[in-house]
């Protein structure tokens, strides 16, 4: 963990070289929307600047976790020169979910635990809010 008590140091191994990335997580908020079906979604949202080695400015992704979801899924994706690679908004899961790589991911488990707004949450653990 660096100075700023919400930027992050992870180191993923991929293809057997590791890679240190500088991870921001902005605000993690509890949120329901309607899902256009007659009922609504509810999860947990969040915004990350993931910084690679080498970058000088982050790519910004939205993230969002539903109820009963086991994973993290990018919701909307967004270059350093904030050009929008792909933006599905809040929870949407009518296209094919991406996620994000493991390591983020317990990173961002750890941090909305510290932040008490989850009961249950892990690799694979469906999400389980507090109250």
């Amino acid at each position: 963990m660096s100075d700023d008590s919400n930027t992050f140091s992870v180191t993923v191994d991929q293809d057997g070289i590791s890679h240190t990335l500088s991870v921001t997580f902005g605000e993690v908020a509890i949120r329901t929307e309607p899902d256009g079906f007659g009922g609504s979604r509810t999860g947990l949202e969040a915004r990350m600047d993931l910084l690679a080695p080498g970058a000088e400015k982050p790519v910004t992704y939205f993230l969002s976790r539903l109820t009963d979801e086991p994973e993290w899924v990018i919701d909307a994706k967004f270059g350093p020169n904030g050009f929008p690679h792909f933006s599905h908004g809040f929870g949407s899961r009518v296209t094919l979910a991406r996620t994000v790589i493991p390591e983020v991911a317990d990173l961002l488990d750890d941090v909305v635990r510290d932040r008490g707004v989850v009961r249950h949450i892990g690799r694979g653990v469906p999400l389980s809010l507090s109250s």
